[in-house]
């Protein structure tokens, strides 16, 4: 087991990309719960063994979710259970839509399935949410993937890094590059479709970001709990900042302090109120006060 699959199943934090097992083998992907009820239903094509390790586990077949590492994650009475993995950059072919295209250019726009890990992230706080609704912050955050976030998302939200590596995001209206705009012209009427569901869904554009740097080790703290006392290390914090009231040449501007909009209320990427049929979980997500 990765050290990341480790502290996912330690954290309980259910995320990745959701896949239908079916009885008869075969697998299959959409967008939101409403739309694979209104035809948006992409069947993939299995090469990796993945819906034999499933109904070996589950006869009746069973929603999965597939990690950034290939980790295939099942829901069990005591919580999520990692029951293996497939290749690290899986053989899975979607029908009709592409899921891992070759050298997408950030700022292109993303005409794949848009799923995969849920991250969030407002100004340098980074973070998951496990299956109880508790944040687990980065204990670091790459460099890169901040400054290539902030360059479309400047104030914060939600993004995606589906099991292929890719960090896709929804933006809102913005100039995007010439070669972006074009891409509509190319797409095919399932990427179309793709697009559309999500237009009206959020009124948002995904785009390809970045690819996720294997080199990026990304551990994730404990929830906080504030049931507890205040540390020792959180009171000398909260000392320092109200120190800034102590006059009035501390006193922060008014831009200082305002919070950004909550971006991830626009933000709906999929219906994910139930990550899996069995466990019916409703997770919400807001920035970090932490």
């Amino acid at each position: 087991m990765t050290d990341w699959a480790s502290t996912l199943v330690k954290k309980r934090c259910y995320t990745g990309m959701r896949i239908r097992v079916s009885i008869d083998r075969s697998l299959s992907w959409q967008p939101n719960k409403l739309a694979g009820s209104h035809g948006a239903r992409f069947t993939i094509e299995d090469n990796n063994g993945l819906a034999e390790m499933v109904l070996a586990k589950r006869p009746k077949g069973a929603w999965i979710k597939l990690t950034r590492d290939s980790g295939v994650l099942c829901y069990e009475e005591a919580g999520p259970s990692l029951i293996g993995h497939i290749s690290k950059s899986p053989k899975l072919k979607f029908a009709k839509i592409n899921s891992n295209p070759g050298n997408p250019s950030s700022g292109e726009i993303w005409s794949g399935p848009f799923d995969g890990e849920y991250h969030h992230f407002c100004g340098d706080r980074f973070w998951v949410n496990n299956v109880e609704n508790k944040r687990c912050h980065y204990q670091e955050v790459p460099p890169r993937l901040k400054s290539s976030l902030e360059r479309f998302k400047p104030l914060g939200g939600s993004f995606v890094v589906n099991p292929w590596g890719h960090v896709i995001a929804l933006i809102d209206p913005q100039p995007l590059p010439e070669e972006a705009a074009e891409r509509w012209s190319r797409m095919s009427k399932e990427e179309r479709r793709l697009l559309q569901i999500k237009q009206k869904g959020a009124g948002m554009l995904p785009i390809y970001i970045c690819k996720w740097d294997d080199d990026w080790k990304v551990e994730l703290d404990e929830p906080p709990d504030y049931s507890k006392p205040l540390t020792k290390d959180e009171l000398n914090q909260m000392m320092g900042f109200l120190s800034k009231w102590s006059s009035l040449e501390g006193a922060p501007d008014k831009e200082e302090v305002e919070e950004a909009p909550d971006p991830e209320v626009a933000e709906d990427w999929a219906d994910d109120s139930d990550f899996f049929e069995e466990d019916a979980l409703n997770i919400s997500y807001s920035p970090s006060e932490n």
